[in-house]
């Protein structure tokens, strides 16, 4: 093979890793970005289980309340069928009595025509009459008689008020019981139909609590079974990415054994990079799972954030070539360096960029300055350091002393 061959092959292997490098940078940050969504999307998942979880136990409690008026209100509905028999019972009996006071009623006019006639005859005739009946007689045995049939007359006059009287007394106390027992009757059903429409009422409103909270339920249900799908959606491209990453490294080794390149594991000894911003050296979030600042929720953090003032240089860590400058997203005005030997480094946030695409930059150089673009609370940078494609925790490398 001639050396001219042999050089562009060289040129071509050396181009095909760049690009590859290239685009395994930005696959590691969608694929990043990916499982920080499908975290979020786990959480959310958890939450929204809890809440149909205590939807269907407030539907269990509704129902069993509304088993409760049911039965209540069954035994409302036959007290009240209870009060109606006996009310229909007492109603006979009245219509009995008002039967028996219109026969006493003739009765007691029978004895007021019989003692009318009496009170007449004692008017017309005084009581002369008594005497005249009794000194008439003809003899002992007919005074006797007489005087025997006078004081029947007497008794008889007597009795006839007396009876009059008792007539009179057992037709009203007969006519006041059976009236006082209808009032009763009468008030108690009164009293079932209020509670009855009570019953029907609460049980309205326990059905339309039902309804809502089933309703709930479905929607629930449906938001939760969406959600799921998402994070399936999101398994399968994290999955796909896992998958592309084993081929591509299994064709790279493959390449590298043919052309006898052998790749050096980057090397390091915790202290391998530079500081990137000199002379501030608190961290506000570390590497690691925390507490979003948006939504408070508990998120993986992929690098380092370092407050500083707007417009403090932001340097590169170490020598390198730039393969991003720009715009990315929720990390604003971002430089991504390539190191070699599979290290990269990330600048997120800045104010102003300073280096392009391409560029070679030296250990310590300005590539940028302190910003907040992007999704960002203040002025600070994010530092990430990710090795052979994979998050690291950047203070394995550097420390702000």
């Amino acid at each position: 093979m001639s050396k001219r061959n042999r050089f562009l092959i060289m040129c071509m292997l050396v181009i095909i890793s760049f690009v590859s490098s290239s685009l395994n940078v930005w696959a590691n940050n969608d694929i990043e970005e990916i499982r920080e969504q499908r975290n979020e999307l786990n959480l959310q998942i958890d939450a929204d289980t809890r809440e149909l979880h205590n939807t269907r136990a407030e539907i269990r409690s509704v129902t069993a309340e509304l088993a409760e008026l049911e039965y209540q209100l069954s035994l409302a509905v036959d007290l009240l069928e209870a009060i109606t028999f006996d009310l229909n019972l007492t109603r006979g009996e009245l219509e009995e009595a008002e039967a028996g006071l219109y026969q006493a009623m003739g009765e007691r006019d029978m004895h007021l025509e019989a003692f009318a006639s009496r009170v007449r005859h004692i008017y017309m005739n005084g009581w002369m009459g008594y005497i005249d009946a009794i000194m008439s007689a003809q003899s002992v045995m007919d005074l006797f008689n007489r005087i025997d049939q006078v004081n029947r007359m007497v008794s008889f006059d007597r009795n006839l008020v007396e009876e009059l009287k008792r007539v009179e007394e057992n037709i009203s106390r007969h006519v006041d019981e059976i009236q006082t027992r209808e009032d009763d009757l009468l008030r108690l059903e009164g009293y079932q139909i209020i509670q009855m429409r009570e019953y029907d009422a609460l049980l309205e409103q326990k059905i339309a609590l039902r309804t809502a909270l089933e309703e709930t339920e479905e929607g629930q249900a449906l938001a939760l079974a969406q959600l799921e799908d998402d994070r399936n959606e999101l398994d399968r491209i994290i999955q796909e990415d896992e998958d592309r990453r084993a081929r591509e490294a299994a064709r790279q080794a493959e390449i590298d054994r043919r052309n006898n390149v052998v790749q050096q594991p980057f090397v390091h000894d915790n202290q391998t990079l530079q500081w990137p911003v000199p002379g501030f050296t608190r961290i506000s979030s570390p590497f690691g799972n925390r507490a979003d600042p948006f939504n408070g929720r508990t998120a993986f953090h992929s690098g380092i954030d370092i407050p500083a003032p707007m417009g403090i240089n932001i340097l590169a860590a170490e020598s390198g070539t730039v393969i991003f400058s720009g715009w990315q997203g929720g990390y604003g005005n971002t430089v991504i360096i390539n190191h070699g030997n599979g290290l990269h480094t990330m600048y997120a946030h800045a104010s102003s960029l300073s280096v392009r695409v391409g560029q070679n930059v030296n250990r310590g150089d300005v590539i940028a300055r302190i910003g907040s673009t992007g999704r960002s609370t203040g002025n600070h940078l994010h530092f990430e350091v990710r090795v052979n494609g994979s998050l690291v925790n950047p203070l394995n490398f550097t420390s702000p002393n």
